[in-house]
């Protein structure tokens, strides 16, 4: 694989509120920012449009203080083969003039719905409060979440859902949303037993960088590493930094009609990893033991 635009490939839907699709793909140019982060708050996504037709970018009018209108994102890209790189929510989507071309500006949030309109009210008796948070959260769905501590006595739950799921962290816990499934993680605890190997030949652009505890590298777009997840990273020109890290920030940058395709990756070495399985896992795992 080389650095060249061959096989690039991406595709962007957008859901109306009447649940027409509005579609794009190549020979369309985008340019896009996408910002994933296991240290909480929202991912997010930014998309600039190149020429878009009328009609669609009328459809497409979104302003940001608008909390009623709900417009799915969905962007996949890659290499030959094209994977969820972003699903959210759009925040707010605009059109201007830029020089000769009309660009449509999108931006959107992962949780965003559920981050502006969910609330939460009730007492939770006995269980886990998480999950009870999280039937007042419908576009939000349980993902890998570390071990809960169980409620002994009644706890008062109110407010707005996610401000809800930060205050029951614990000290040593980050959250964070992606693809609409929300994560709850401690530092030494990762959500997927898949290691990609990073190197020259699978997309290595630089040689990596280490500042304090975090190790940065820029790869060829590769939707395949992933935040919450580890990657086993071998560099020619710097041998100190080999080793397997666990992933806290990627970000995504693409234009598919200029050079960038890529990614930014920082990353952090861990003496050791704990996996966490997801509910269905635990109870396979239970039932096999």
């Amino acid at each position: 694989m080389n650095s060249s635009r061959f096989g690039r490939d991406y595709e962007l839907i957008i859901t109306l509120n009447t649940g027409e699709a509005v579609i794009v793909k190549p020979n369309i140019r985008i340019q896009f920012d996408v910002v994933k982060s296991v240290d909480g708050g929202l991912n997010s996504c930014r998309v600039r449009i190149y020429n878009l037709s009328k009609d669609k970018r009328k459809k497409l009018v979104k302003d940001d203080t608008d909390t009623k209108i709900k417009m799915p994102f969905l962007l996949k890209a890659g290499y030959n083969k094209i994977e969820t790189l972003f699903k959210g929510f759009i925040l707010e989507s605009f059109s201007e003039k830029s020089g000769a071309d009309i660009v449509t500006t999108i931006v959107a949030m992962d949780g965003l719905v559920d981050a502006q309109g969910s609330y939460t009210s009730t007492t939770v008796k006995k269980g886990d409060a998480i999950n009870v948070i999280l039937k007042d959260m419908p576009n939000t769905t349980r993902a890998r979440i570390s071990e809960r501590p169980v409620v002994n006595r009644a706890k008062v739950l109110v407010g707005n859902s996610l401000k809800l799921v930060e205050n029951n962290l614990k000290d040593d816990e980050t959250y964070y949303i992606d693809e609409g499934k929300l994560y709850i993680i401690k530092q030494n605890e990762v959500v997927s037993d898949i290691i990609p190997l990073v190197n020259a030949s699978t997309g290595l652009l630089n040689t990596p960088t280490k500042k304090k505890y975090e190790v940065t590298f820029n790869t060829l777009l590769n939707p395949s590493i992933r935040i919450g997840c580890q990657v086993k990273l071998e560099s020619i020109y710097a041998e100190n930094l080999n080793g397997t890290y666990k992933v806290l920030t990627i970000t995504y940058r693409g234009d598919s009609s200029g050079t960038d395709w890529s990614q930014e990756v920082i990353c952090v070495r861990l003496n050791e990893t704990k996996l966490l399985l997801a509910e269905n896992e635990k109870s396979n795992k239970e039932n096999k033991q």
